[in-house]
């Protein structure tokens, strides 16, 4: 049997491609009449594809303020009224009928494609998935028929909830956001707090937030079973470091019946409860937990931070925030078994840590008292004294539970390193880095950091074993208050020895020059700039350097807010949100 050589095996391959190209390449072209060839797909798959576009309308991607032009509320309500309106009168009238073009308003994607065709809107109406997020800002008022809107269009399904209520009123002309505003809004939503996914509530009046604290402790309420995050803001407290104007406000209250079982995330930022209740002391599937800005006389016990961080087997991220303990942390050192709660905490599981707004003695408490093996980011923030000791503790070994475990400091395992204010020796630096053989990336600002803090990025290592240079693993380098200069001089340096960087983020108030940006684009993978107001750490640090007193009588600008464009941004007090 004869077998086919490889040449003809490829010609015949060549010649078989070359009458099939015509056939495969052939342009596109559009159907004639009114035909959309979209339409044909089955409903439910244009329905999914709905879903994927309203996914990128995240409530965390908000543009920055200068360019906010999403709808508020009361415009969807707007428009969805004058579809019904139209639609009585005429039949076939597109969803939201015609738009005066001035008004420059951009609606969310899961608002945009009822207008395209009836065909788009009936699919819309009947995927309960797309309305599944309720967002209430300040601007919003009763009787909130949108959210009532949205609550009817989510059907039974998990709905996310965010409350983005920190301005006391968005206009002049508007009276100030009212506790018969809340608990109007409250009324439509408690019934439905079985369906709560993740509840965000921003507000800047403590006697608000108790509003919303009562309306979810109600006896009446049941449990929220399907809620996976809790992020509750007040930024009244957070004006009131020393001691909470409202100490005990909330102490008696148990919210969503003791019982939320799902719970994954929960901040708390100048909201303080009873820590003793089941929903926070007990919450098993606890991957992320926030608290900050509490003062000394409502945070929790040693005893009572034991048993909630002990209680997650998965907590992954801890973060906190002038918050933690009460007491002193030689309270906290008592010699005990493990079953104790003053022993150390094991965290086996926690790759980010942030420890902010502290005290060095009580910095240093909380870096002897949790077990951390498995930290990979760590965040630090400090200012108003000197944290040379803490840098010691920190490259020092770190507290184990194992005898018999070689002793290494908490910064050897470290891949991720912020450092937002760090007032210290300047030989601490060399002390710090030094540890940092496997860091890939670093935050620095340069604002509240000696300028030895990214100089000594671009010298030789002069220690033993270290190599050639300091962090020799870097990659990524976020930066603020730093001089253009130093920064393409210390790219060039890095590149020459074969230790680049490939990423470097610059703060925009480093004045970066086009001819700066195209250089760094040229010799970089990537280069951004980036607005140092949206980092909470930077920004709350440069509120502490200001005074000890927040004027909150300046409105909250968060990132996550959705602001509308009357407020005047010469009046607005960056306050923003990680």
């Amino acid at each position: 049997m004869c077998q086919t050589s490889p040449l003809k095996m490829e010609m015949a391959q060549t010649q078989q491609a070359e009458e099939l190209e015509p056939h495969t390449f052939l342009a596109f072209v559009p159907p004639k009449g009114d035909v959309c060839l979209i339409n044909n797909l089955p409903p439910e798959l244009l329905g999914h594809i709905f879903e994927l576009g309203s996914a990128d309308d995240g409530i965390e991607d908000i543009p920055p303020k200068d360019d906010r032009k999403m709808a508020n509320a009361k415009d969807i309500h707007d428009h969805d009224a004058e579809v019904k309106e139209d639609e009585n009168e005429e039949g076939d009238k597109e969803e939201f009928g015609d738009k005066d073009e001035s008004s420059q308003v951009s609606l969310p994607f899961r608002f945009v494609v009822p207008q395209v065709c009836r065909h788009w809107r009936n699919i819309a109406m009947s995927t309960p998935a797309l309305w599944t997020t309720i967002e209430v800002t300040s601007a919003t008022r009763p009787p909130y028929e949108a959210v009532s809107m949205l609550l009817e269009r989510s059907k039974s399904l998990p709905i996310d909830l965010y409350l983005y209520c920190a301005f006391y009123k968005v206009k002049d002309d508007m009276e100030p956001l009212s506790d018969a505003d809340l608990r109007f809004l409250f009324a439509m939503l408690i019934p439905h707090i079985h369906r709560w996914q993740t509840i965000v509530v921003s507000l800047r009046v403590c006697q608000l937030m108790y509003t919303f604290l009562c309306a979810v402790s109600d006896p009446a309420i049941p449990a929220a079973p399907r809620l996976t995050a809790v992020e509750l803001y007040d930024y009244e407290d957070i004006a009131h470091f020393d001691n909470s104007p409202y100490p005990s406000i909330s102490k008696h209250l148990t919210l969503f019946g003791g019982s939320a079982p799902l719970l994954t995330t929960i901040v708390l930022w100048g909201v303080h409860v009873d820590w003793d209740q089941p929903w926070i002391s007990s919450a098993s599937n606890l991957a992320d937990l926030e608290l900050a800005f509490h003062s000394e006389d409502v945070r929790p016990s040693w005893a009572q931070i034991s048993t909630i961080l002990r209680s997650p087997s998965a907590l992954q991220k801890l973060t906190l925030r002038k918050s933690g303990p009460s007491g002193d942390p030689a309270g906290w050192l008592a010699v005990g078994c493990p079953t104790n709660p003053s022993a150390p905490i094991q965290l086996p599981h926690v790759t980010d840590f942030g420890v902010i707004f502290h005290s060095q003695a009580h910095a240093i408490g909380l870096l002897r008292k949790f077990c951390l093996p498995a930290l990979k980011s760590l965040v630090l923030g400090f200012y108003d004294d000197d944290y040379t000791d803490l840098v010691h503790e920190l490259a020092g070994p770190a507290t184990s539970l194992s005898l018999a475990q070689e002793p290494r400091s908490l910064l050897s395992g470290l891949e991720s390193l912020k450092i937002a204010g760090l007032p210290c020796r300047t030989e601490c630096v060399e002390t710090l880095y030094s540890e940092l053989r496997n860091l890939t990336s670093l935050n620095i600002s340069l604002v509240f950091l000696d300028q030895l803090f990214l100089d000594i990025l671009s010298t030789p290592c002069t220690l033993p074993e270290r190599g050639d240079i300091w962090l020799p693993r870097l990659v990524t380098l976020r930066v603020s208050g730093a001089f253009v200069s130093t920064l393409r001089d210390l790219v060039s340096t890095r590149r020459e020895l074969g230790v680049p960087l490939s990423s470097l983020y610059v703060e925009k108030r480093c004045y970066v020059l086009d001819e700066d940006a195209e250089w760094f684009k040229e010799n970089l993978e990537t280069f951004e700039l980036f607005d140092g107001s949206e980092d909470a750490d930077y920004d709350e640090l440069d509120e502490e350097y200001d005074g000890d007193d927040v004027d909150m009588d300046e409105e909250y600008d968060g990132d996550d807010i959705d602001m509308d464009e009357e407020v005047d941004d010469d009046d607005i007090d960056d306050w923003s949100d990680t």
